[in-house]
């Protein structure tokens, strides 16, 4: 049984559709958990003509919480690996087929491919095994997702792919970058990139909302993996939260709002209690 699922929250639906246009030959089945969609009755509609089940949250209960609905029910499927899909993904024709001759090689748990963005490029990634890799075009061993707990839902959203990585990677499984397939995938609307003092970087223009996690998650992520990262790692992230500052106030509008959040996210990414193992 091949299954993908995908997390909607107010998708855009022509995107929507031609995710599910190009991942529906590919899966005997769509899982899809909506967090509580304000256009629901469209989602419905579109989602009526492919092989799709959806579940739907009353409210937003946050990508984590919705990525283990959609694990759960893939497994009660009988799927043995899930391929994880942003609502705004599109992936190559082949790349679950791709992913499939890889099941079983040693220690993989975790498999990503090459993503193109629609706003900005992402640096190419040739080499085999990576560290981490983005939710979109993740395909995950489904008794490896059982045995750690599952994603951490106190994340909410952001950190929650990069953790799981880390938490993989620490039980001593491997995630394959399988580069020769990949999907159309994009960070968010707005994105624009810049240049200051020599060195390129990418202004993503997300809400207030979201900066709160950005930051908050970015702290916790730090102190929840320290041993792992290192002094290095640790205070390079612990730095990134903190330097966010500077492009919310040179580059983004609604800097009041951003900045207060910011200083919200700070406070709590220090304060949240951690247990380095924790999953749901």
């Amino acid at each position: 049984m091949l299954v993908a699922g995908i997390v909607t929250y107010n998708p855009d639906i022509e995107r929507l559709t031609e995710n599910l246009e190009a991942i529906a030959p590919q899966v005997d089945r769509i899982v899809i958990v909506d967090n509580g969609s304000d256009n629901w009755p469209a989602v419905t509609k579109v989602v009526a003509r492919y092989p799709v089940q959806i579940i739907r949250n009353e409210g937003n209960l946050g990508v984590a919480a919705a990525l283990n609905q959609i694990a759960s029910e893939a497994r009660e499927l009988g799927a043995a690996w899930l391929l994880t899909l942003d609502q705004d993904s599109v992936c190559d024709a082949g790349l679950v087929s791709a992913y499939e001759k890889h099941v079983g090689e040693e220690r993989v748990a975790s498999m990503t491919c090459r993503i193109t963005d629609r706003s900005f490029s992402y640096e190419e990634v040739s080499t085999e095994f990576v560290d981490s890799c983005i939710t979109s075009g993740n395909y995950i061993d489904l008794s490896e997702w059982e045995r750690l707990g599952g994603f951490d839902e106190r994340l909410f959203i952001d950190k929650v792919d990069t953790d799981y990585c880390y938490r993989l990677r620490g039980d001593g499984k491997r995630i394959l970058n399988v580069h020769t397939s990949g999907i159309l995938h994009e960070v968010g609307t707005g994105t624009t990139e810049h240049s200051l003092l020599g060195k390129k970087f990418v202004v993503f223009n997300h809400s207030a909302f979201r900066v709160y996690y950005l930051v908050r998650n970015q702290v916790y992520f730090a102190r929840k993996h320290r041993q792992t990262l290192g002094s290095a790692g640790y205070h390079r992230n612990v730095r990134t939260a903190w330097t966010r500052i500077f492009v919310y106030l040179l580059y983004e509008g609604d800097k009041v709002a951003k900045v207060k959040q910011w200083a919200r996210g700070l406070h709590d990414g220090y304060t949240m209690s951690i247990n380095s193992s924790e999953g749901r």
